[in-house]
């Protein structure tokens, strides 16, 4: 595998020298925003006193913070109508870039050499076309966010082409092979780009596997997005050492006589939430349990390091690349049943209405009494559990989290459910199957517990003045609210003053969908609606959840945010003023991009799977949603297959429908009966016919 890839969406915009030169020319045109200045007229403004100012101006032009404005001058971006972020290149080459407040669309002829996920500069054109959504053109590619791509190997006359597995990227790439090198056609490859010339090219760096085969598929997904699957010599020989020293008792309360359970999926071995329960003079005790990983993994050590420049651990079908080596992941911090573990817990005290009255974080030590899954945990919950013991305890934690829940409504917190699918697979390797995650009573439970504790410690770090990351969730920008207005309206749903005044409107919503099969399209129009949460080391407040103050911290293992809150607070309990090696700034926006990193990585696992599941199951016929409409055909969204596949108008009108945009015959969220006709997995291509009631 390559290990040297750099993760896609890893820039950060503001990753200029740290100088006081850069500095003050940057607030030099901040305070006069129109300026236009020559190299000598910054020079003569600041006196000639800061040092390699011609490197530092440099330096702001190739971040983009400053541009050359035409006759030798500088200007700010903005002011030349020029905006920087990553562009997004679709599978047809257009492209688009989105700030949040507007949307600029790129066509295919203004992307230059730009490749999906790559940091531009673009010119936004004037009059803007409609609404939030202008046109553009990229002026500069500012850094690449890739250094090789995996792809299918193809002959091109006398030499090699590659097409890679990404579809957002060009096609028949030109592939130059190494003396010696054994390549077939028809293989899957991983490549490193050149950028020097004119046009692409590429270097076949290593075999992947067969395109027929689903686990080189994976790792083609592996690969792509910089995935680093092997830990440092120096990481895993400091993991295996501190996981075999023993740890001392000192300073941590004991918590071993309490009833302790870990509930988690069934396929789980990083175990890093326990809880138990206690009435104490009238209230109910919430003990939450969190693996001690900071005693393991201390700031600026090797394991800190690659825990960092992973961010998160990633799930892929029948893989996990995980944060922490598994000596410490799946052993030393895993909370196994019936073996004594350091943790970190979060003691919450709730009344008889599941308002929280008081709370405490202590280090701690505990043994788990029993590990259960979640199929297990609901057998209780729903009263069928043999074992008298765990009947009561779930009693006491049933009746808190059904009191959370309600809490949870009066504040307006969103509950969008799950639209998780896990993939099985048969005997031989290949996908057989998808099973639905449902989120039932137990997940339910474990969510309201982890939302709990996780609030409670961003409370206390805002209250203590903490150098941490929250995790923040901003409100929508109006002309997304307008757009989810208007898909919601084409779907029946009138909403008041057709606005979106607060997160209960969109519960209503939801609710009026409970039992609906349209409610994961709904779903998805509330997500695409919302901005994405993220880590900040400002806390601005989570609109989703309705709350002023959240955090991640209940799963230090595989996710860095929650690992940094731990060291953090180990510091302050130490009596040491905890502080952040580095920038807190670049450390959120790093810890985002790879959380965003992981979530396409598993995305894109997922839909190659179910379309190799597919391409075994052609003229098959699937109940389906329609989530688009076009001129050219419907978007169907398969049931109990977590992929979507275009049904052309041709096809449509060869099934004995009649077809045109307009005519109402289809629209976003109606059900329909499709056939398979062909799958392409390679090229992220499913064709599907309509039928009709009664066919096949």
């Amino acid at each position: 595998m390559v290990s040297d890839m750099n993760a896609h969406d890893s820039t950060d915009f503001n990753a200029v020298p740290n100088s006081s030169t850069s500095d003050s020319i940057l607030e030099l045109f901040q305070q006069e925003p129109t300026l236009r200045l020559s190299f000598g007229q910054i020079a003569s403004r600041l006196d000639g006193k800061h040092p390699d100012l011609s490197g530092a101006v440099e330096s702001l032009v190739e971040n983009g913070l400053l541009w050359r404005a035409g006759g030798k001058k500088y200007a700010l971006p903005e002011e030349l109508g020029l905006v920087l972020g990553i562009i997004r290149i679709r599978p047809s080459g257009k492209g688009f870039l989105s700030t949040g407040e507007e949307r600029i669309e790129i066509d295919s002829r203004n992307t230059a050499s730009a490749l999906n996920g790559d940091t531009v500069m673009v010119r936004r054109f004037e009059p803007r076309t409609y609404g939030d959504v202008c046109s553009g053109k990229v002026e500069s590619v500012l850094e690449r966010s890739r250094k090789g791509l995996s792809g299918v190997v193809r002959k091109a006359g006398r030499g090699w082409i590659i097409d890679p597995v990404d579809p957002s990227l060009p096609r028949r790439i030109p592939l130059k092979t190494g003396s010696g090198s054994d390549i077939s056609e028809g293989r899957i490859v991983f490549a490193l780009l050149d950028y020097s010339g004119r046009k692409l090219r590429a270097f076949a760096a290593a075999d992947i596997g067969s395109s027929n085969s689903p686990s080189a598929l994976i790792d083609s997904v592996v690969l792509d997005h910089a995935l680093f699957e092997e830990f440092s010599d120096k990481a895993l020989d400091e993991a295996a050492r501190l996981a075999s020293e023993p740890w001392s008792l000192e300073g941590r309360q004991d918590f071993r006589d309490l009833f302790t359970i870990t509930i988690d999926p069934v396929d789980a071995r990083d175990f890093d939430d326990a809880i138990s329960i206690r009435n104490v003079d009238g209230f109910r005790e919430l003990h939450v349990h969190i693996a001690d990983v900071a005693l393991y993994v201390a700031p600026n050590s090797a394991l800190d390091s690659e825990a960092r420049s992973r961010g998160t651990s990633v799930y892929l079908p029948e893989r996990v690349i995980p944060m922490l080596p598994e000596v410490l992941s799946n052993g030393a911090c895993s909370l196994r049943p019936l073996e004594d573990r350091p943790t970190r817990t979060v003691i919450m005290k709730f009344d008889k209405a599941g308002e929280r009255v008081d709370f405490s974080i202590v280090p701690s030590v505990i043994r788990s009494d029993r590990r259960m899954t979640y199929e297990e945990a609901h057998e209780y919950m729903m009263s069928t559990g043999s074992d008298p013991e765990l009947k009561e305890l779930f009693g006491i934690l049933g009746e808190l989290s059904d009191d959370l829940d309600r809490v949870r409504d009066a504040r307006g917190a969103l509950d969008l459910g799950s639209s998780e699918y896990r993939v099985e697979f048969g005997s031989d390797g290949w996908p057989s199957g998808f099973r639905h995650i449902v989120t039932d009573a137990a997940h339910r439970l474990i969510e309201n517990f982890m939302i709990e504790a996780n609030r409670a410690v961003a409370d206390h770090c805002m209250w203590s003045s903490l150098s941490v990351l929250f995790r923040v969730h901003d409100e929508p920008v109006d002309k997304s609210e307008e757009r989810l207005v208007e898909q919601l309206y084409s779907m029946g749903v009138k909403l008041p003053g057709g606005k979106i005044h607060n997160t209960a409107v969109l519960r209503q919503i939801l609710d009026g969908f409970k039992d609906s099969p349209l409610r994961d399209l709904v779903v998805e129009y509330i997500l695409r609606s919302l901005q994405k949460a993220v880590y900040s080391p400002s806390n601005t407040g989570h609109f989703g959840l309705a709350l002023r103050s959240y955090m991640h911290f209940t799963s230090p293992i595989r996710r860095y945010p929650d690992l940094l809150v731990h060291q953090i607070l180990a510091m302050q309990e130490g009596g040491i003023i905890p502080a952040v090696d580095g920038d807190i700034a670049e450390l959120a926006s790093g810890a985002s991009n790879c959380e965003l990193n992981a979530e396409r990585a598993e995305r894109e696992a997922d839909e190659l799977m179910a379309l190799l599941y597919l391409s075994r199951r052609t003229g098959e016929v699937y109940d389906g949603i329609v989530t688009g409409v076009k001129r050219f055909g419907i978007f169907v969204r398969l049931s109990g297959v977590p992929v979507e596949g275009l049904a052309p108008a041709s096809e449509i009108k060869k099934a004995g429908f009649p077809f045109f945009h307009s005519s109402g015959l289809y629209r976003e969220g109606s059900n329909v009966k499709v056939e398979v006709v062909s799958v392409e997995p390679l090229e992220r291509k499913l064709t599907l016919r309509p039928v009709k009631s009664g066919e096949k």
